[in-house]
């Protein structure tokens, strides 16, 4: 606990918050573009409307989001040539472990303070129908284990290259395949990390070609899909763990 605390102590001038905002900004903006351009029949669809394009939302912005954050977190130490000092006193491994129970953290608040934020976009446009607390509540959990798993890639590749512009490029280029995923089959969007955002949507849509009606239904991600995912977790983990601990400094 006390490593973690350190490690937000260290971030207190990252604009950790600045970058969390803008992720938000861009959501919330681009939602609220989307809605004001729909019909009143689409609007009656209007929470699954909703949460079928945050999805889309996530798999454009959250990749590039993750990335920054990531750097934000361990350019620090390459800045200040520190590793040294620090692995002197703590392990590599446990370092490796506290900035990633941080990108956990703040993932996880972020995700949190976003779902409260589009359910009150809910309320404020009427949609009709119950407010959908569970299946909001899915949509953090399911955005917050893929960012996890992305996560674990973007560290690796901020602690392991000094030069952060990599593992942002890495992030803009998942930002990138996200959303082309969205195009590939099922077997094809496997196997892109960034895809899952996609790969585990809760809402389906069909549209009918001859009327233009779109109808939006829920269903539930494949369990193979969602092992998958804890796979390139567990790959992104192990190498990126990997390299850290075995990195001269």
């Amino acid at each position: 606990m006390k490593l973690l605390g350190l490690e937000f102590y260290k971030c207190r001038r990252r604009k950790i918050v600045l970058v969390c905002a803008t992720m938000l900004a861009v959501e919330l903006i681009w939602m609220c573009v989307f809605l004001t351009r729909q019909d009143a029949e689409n609007l009656q669809q209007g929470w699954m409307l909703l949460i079928y394009n945050l999805i889309i939302v996530d798999a454009i912005v959250l990749p590039l989001s993750v990335a920054t954050l990531a750097s934000r977190n361990c350019e620090l130490e390459h800045k200040g040539s520190t590793w040294k000092l620090l692995e002197t006193m703590v392990p590599p491994g446990r370092l490796y472990t506290t900035k990633l129970c941080w990108g956990a953290l703040v993932l996880a608040l972020l995700l949190m303070i976003r779902a409260g934020l589009f359910l009150a976009v809910g309320v404020y446009s009427q949609f009709p129908g119950p407010i959908p607390w569970g299946w909001m509540g899915l949509l953090t959990f399911v955005s917050w284990a893929v960012s996890m798993m992305v996560y674990a890639l973007q560290q690796g590749l901020s602690l392991r290259f000094v030069n952060q512009a990599a593992a942002l490029v890495c992030g803009i280029s998942g930002s990138f395949l996200g959303l082309l995923s969205m195009l590939f089959p099922a077997w094809l969007k496997r196997c892109v990390p960034w895809g899952y955002y996609g790969l585990l949507s809760f809402v389906g849509m069909d549209w009918e070609p001859a009327t233009g009606v779109t109808r939006f239904y829920w269903l539930w991600p494949q369990a193979a899909d969602a092992a998958l995912l804890a796979v390139w977790a567990a790959l992104f983990l192990a190498a990126g763990r990997t390299l850290f601990v075995n990195k001269e400094v």
